[in-house]
C-alpha cells in the first residue's frame, strides 16, 4: 500500500470513528448529557431523558441517573442508592416561577395523605427555590438524592445558598420519591415519560435506528 492510500485509508477511518462518536453522544435540543454521573462518589447511568414543555415553550432538558437502568417508575422510586435528576435550563426563569411550578407539580404528583405529610418539607424546598433571583437559560440544576443524608440541590455545581448559606439537605425518602415522581410521573406527557424511562428515544436529536426493547425491572 502506497503511502497516499495509506494516509486515506487512517483519515477513513478517523473521520468514521468522530461520526460514531457524535452520534452515540446524546443531546437532546442540542443540550449533550453525559452518559454517566457520580454522586457522592457512586458511578451512575443515564436511565433517560427527554425535554419538557410548558404551554408551546420548552422549559428544560431532563435527564434522570441511577446506578442501574429501570423502565418503570415504581421500579425507579424504589431503587436503592443514589439519584440525580439533572435541569438544563432552556427558557429563563425568575426564582419566584420556580417555586410555584414546583407547588403546583408536587400537589399534582402526591397522594393527599402524602402532600399533608410533607407540608414543612414542600415549604422548605419551595423557600430554597424562591431565594434564587434568577434562572437563566443554560444553567444547570442537579437534584441529588444521597441515602441516609438528604436531598441536596445544586446550581452550575455549587449548593444552592438559602438566606446566605449553603442549603441544609432535607433527608426524608418520601419527598425523594415524589420529586422523582413529579418529573417522570404526575401530568408528565406519556412521550416524555417514555424517554425519562428509557424504552423511547424520540426526543434525541440524533436517535438510536433501532427502538430499545421494553421491559421492566
Amino acid at each position: 500500500m502506497t503511502v497516499r492510500k495509506m494516509s486515506r485509508v487512517l483519515c477513513a477511518l478517523l473521520l468514521g470513528s468522530a461520526l460514531s462518536g457524535a452520534w452515540a453522544s446524546v443531546e437532546i435540543q442540542g443540550v449533550p448529557l453525559e452518559e454517566t454521573a457520580t454522586v457522592a462518589g457512586v458511578p451512575l447511568v443515564l436511565n433517560g431523558a427527554g425535554y419538557r414543555k410548558r404551554g408551546y415553550f420548552k422549559v428544560d432538558v431532563t435527564g434522570v441517573y441511577t446506578q442501574a437502568k429501570y423502565t418503570t417508575l415504581e421500579a425507579l422510586e424504589k431503587a436503592p442508592g443514589p439519584k440525580r435528576v439533572q435541569l438544563t435550563i432552556l427558557q429563563d426563569i425568575t426564582g419566584a416561577q420556580a417555586s410555584k411550578y414546583f407547588l403546583i407539580d408536587f400537589e399534582a404528583s402526591a397522594q393527599p395523605q402524602e402532600f399533608a405529610q410533607l407540608i414543612n418539607e414542600v415549604s422548605e424546598v419551595g423557600a430554597i427555590y424562591s431565594s434564587l433571583p434568577k434562572i437563566k437559560k443554560g444553567d444547570v440544576v442537579q437534584i441529588d438524592w444521597l441515602p441516609g443524608k438528604g436531598l441536596i440541590t445544586y446550581l452550575n455545581g455549587q449548593i444552592v445558598m438559602l438566606h446566605g448559606a449553603p442549603m441544609t439537605p432535607i433527608n426524608n425518602e418520601l419527598l425523594a420519591r415524589i420529586m422523582l415522581r413529579m418529573y417522570i410521573g404526575g401530568k408528565t406527557p406519556q412521550e416524555l415519560r417514555d424517554n425519562l424511562l428509557g424504552t423511547s428515544y424520540t426526543m434525541r436529536d440524533h436517535p438510536p435506528a433501532t427502538a430499545p426493547a421494553t421491559t421492566t425491572h
